[in-house]
């Protein structure tokens, strides 16, 4: 049957999406695991979750080199023979510091989940944080911030965070390149020490899940201690005075630009309407700020706006890169975009194209076991599940342009504004 190229193929509602079921579990030693099976897969994955964030670190540098230095070796394996495992075993392993969790995810056959499990225990548990390879770690960074010291974007989001939080806000995260040379190894292993403990520690096992893994897991993870972190120190933010800030980079051929404000927190009820009205305003590829600034006005190659959740608070920002002599008009037309949305309604077309890609978006977050794994992660950090997602897609259907024109006048007010501009004068 040849094909009608005259008429457009019918529209169908987007789905909603499917959330697997989850069994949570906690261990004699206060160890919490969830296990999102999926029997369809020929893997497994295992995410590991630490208190071991930066915004705990006794001085900066100390969380990130703790959490890097797992796989270098234990008190009966070198950093060569963690790594031999890995390869043999045809698995994945990534480790990331964050600012209030650390995470170490390793990807396997589902037939060597066993062994995988019990060798990250082994890491967590008895990792000597190795003084040559903390050497080798720290030599490696301290080079790779020089390098990033020379990148007007890398000078642009430090300066932001920290005008944003205050120079000695943990989420500032502020630090020079001396502070890699007063890096101990005492003091990491104090670091890792004091705040390894079950009761704050959360294991997830997603994919194909034998029936006897959460039983390893327990038994494996069994040497933990358990004791209860302090809550955390409430530091207080210093934000600076609004207005626009610029760094001078000789000879850059481009400005990075950071712009933006306090943002909207997860447990805010105008978080979810406020994501919504953010991609519109920069959130997507066809968002307003890419249509002007890219599309129309031809002075970068992407715009984006974004709201970064985070234990105490949130950020929330317009990020770009553009030519040199172009930062100030292009600071005017991010001054326009954010006016039109607090002076004029959103069309119902552009609006409902909006909302079927947020749809889209919680889809694509939430296709699969190991993406709904990672979703999960994220909300267990902040008390909730994945069934906000669900009730974040009925909060959408229900926004309306008058809604988003409260929020925008609420919530994006320009004289409240940071904007922190890194480039050449000339």
């Amino acid at each position: 049957m040849k094909p009608n190229r005259k008429s457009p193929p019918p529209l169908h509602p987007i789905d909603t999406p499917t959330i697997f079921t989850r069994q949570d579990a906690r261990a004699a030693n206060g160890l919490n695991l969830t296990c999102l099976h999926d029997p369809r897969q020929e893997t497994c994955k295992i995410e590991i979750i630490l208190p071991h964030g930066t915004y705990y670190q006794p001085r900066p540098v100390i969380a990130s080199t703790a959490i890097n230095l797992l796989n270098d070796g234990t008190t009966t394996l070198s950093a060569a023979e963690i790594a031999e495992f890995f390869d043999f075993h045809g698995a994945y392993i990534h480790l990331a510091a964050g600012v209030h969790h650390s995470s170490i995810s390793i990807l396997s056959l589902r037939e060597h989940a066993g062994k995988m499990i019990e060798m990250i225990a082994k890491m967590i548990i008895e990792s000597t944080f190795p003084e040559r390879e903390m050497e080798i770690y720290l030599r490696n960074k301290q080079q790779q911030h020089e390098d990033n010291m020379g990148k007007t974007s890398y000078l642009a989001r430090r300066a932001f965070l920290g005008l944003l939080n205050g120079e000695q806000h943990p989420y500032a995260n502020h630090f020079t390149g001396e502070d890699f040379a007063r890096v101990t190894t005492a003091t990491v292993r104090h670091f890792y020490r004091e705040r390894l403990t079950a009761t704050a520690t959360r294991v997830i096992l997603s994919g194909n899940i034998d029936d006897a893994l959460p039983n390893l897991v327990e038994r494996a993870f069994a040497p933990l201690p358990s004791f209860h972190v302090a809550p955390d120190e409430r530091f207080p933010f210093a934000p600076a005075t609004p207005g626009v800030y610029r760094i001078e980079k000789q000879g850059a051929v481009q400005a990075s630009i950071y712009a933006g404000k306090e943002g909207v927190h997860l447990h805010d009820e105008d978080y979810i309407p406020f994501l919504l009205l953010n991609t519109i305003l920069g959130g997507y590829f066809g968002s307003r700020l890419m249509s002007n600034i890219r599309e129309e006005k031809g002075y970068t190659y992407g715009v984006y706006s974004s709201n970064v959740n985070l234990n105490q608070g949130a950020n929330w920002m317009i990020t770009t890169d553009v030519n040199a002599g172009q930062a100030d008009a292009t600071i005017d037309e991010i001054r326009k975009e954010i006016t039109r949305l607090q002076e004029e309604l959103v069309p119902d077309d552009e609006l409902n194209l909006v909302k079927n890609y947020y749809h889209g978006e919680i889809l694509r977050e939430l296709d699969g076991a190991y993406a709904q794994a990672d979703m999960l992660g994220y909300y267990l950090m902040h008390d909730l599940d994945l069934s906000f997602c669900l009730r974040a897609l009925e909060r959408v259907k229900e926004c309306t342009p008058e809604r988003l024109l409260e929020l925008a006048r609420k919530h994006l007010p320009l004289d409240k504004m940071i904007t922190v501009i890194v480039g050449s004068k000339s």
